[in-house]
């Protein structure tokens, strides 16, 4: 009856008469916007269910996002705010950090469980269920996770592109310690990982903390680079690059000069890292201890 098998039935899955559930359950209008310090996204939440929108409005259940960028290997669960309310569902607002993706980014979208529910079942549910019902537990999915995909690197002026679009993290299997760096190439740094690190780093939640182990050093190294460069002369013509110029123009827009040390720099253009990791840390300690 089912195109995937869940544990118990779920909105979406299946087609047509065979549906596990006879109602409505997809996500449709998307539209992003790229803005200085984040990537706006916009989506709409068809769904004319209502044990879903019971559920949604007991707080038994709620509808999430979860996003991820293999480019900048980071994940996680967009804040979604309620932007129109529909007879058939909702339109939602949320947004990524800029510093956080660089190249396509898939998004899920997906109702799920809050509390367990037990003795559940849906009033449209299949045929097939007949009255049986169901002890739905605290993550449960309710619906199919839905995809959509899209690439913030299209969605900026590229005359003017915000400073996580010139860097490129690869993998490289043969190498086993240590991150080197490329800037051979005209659009972007290419920061190389060998294997076991790039998977390690996918682990990692949080974006300050890759921004301090990763970016922050490799960006310290680049201002460093063009100033070698640029003193030296005779050396190959790094100033036309797309990267250079970006470092360059983000410099001056932040009132930074050449004066300023290159971590100084760094930290600066990438809104302090290190501090925001330890403030994170901090919050979660309190959150932790509050809820002891």
């Amino acid at each position: 009856m089912s195109m995937v098998s869940f544990p118990i039935p779920v909105l979406g899955n299946g087609q047509g008469d065979e549906r596990d559930v006879a109602s409505e359950w997809r996500v449709g209008n998307f539209t992003f916007a790229s803005g200085t310090e984040d990537v706006t996204i916009r989506f709409r939440v068809f769904n004319d269910d209502p044990d879903l929108k019971r559920l949604i409005s007991e707080g038994a259940a709620r509808i999430m996002a979860k996003w991820k960028c293999s480019s900048t290997i980071s994940t996680g669960y967009l804040d979604l705010n309620p932007d129109t309310a529909h007879e058939d569902g909702t339109t939602y607002l949320s947004s990524i950090d800029q510093r956080s993706v660089l190249g396509p980014v898939t998004v899920s979208v997906f109702a799920v469980a809050t509390r367990p529910i037990p003795d559940f079942r849906w009033s449209r549910q299949h045929d097939d269920y007949g009255d049986e019902t169901f002890d739905v537990r605290t993550g449960d999915l309710l619906s199919v996770p839905t995809d959509f995909t899209f690439d913030p690197a299209k969605l900026y002026d590229p005359q003017n592109p915000p400073l996580n679009s010139i860097f490129k993290i690869v993998k490289d299997d043969k190498r086993t310690k240590g991150v080197s760096v490329s800037y051979i190439e005209d659009e972007q740094i290419i920061i190389t990982l060998p294997k076991v690190l790039f998977n390690q780093m996918q682990l990692i939640d949080s974006a300050n903390l890759k921004l301090s182990a990763l970016v922050l050093p490799v960006l310290i190294d680049a201002i460093a680079f063009i100033r070698l460069n640029e003193a030296q002369g005779d050396e190959e013509d790094i100033s036309e690059r797309q990267w250079c110029k970006t470092i360059k123009r983000l410099m001056s827009a932040n009132g930074l000069s050449d004066d300023d040390r290159p971590l100084t720099v760094a930290q600066r253009l990438l809104a302090n890292p290190i501090d925001g990791y330890a403030a994170d840390v901090a919050a979660q300690q309190e959150n932790e201890e509050a809820q002891a």
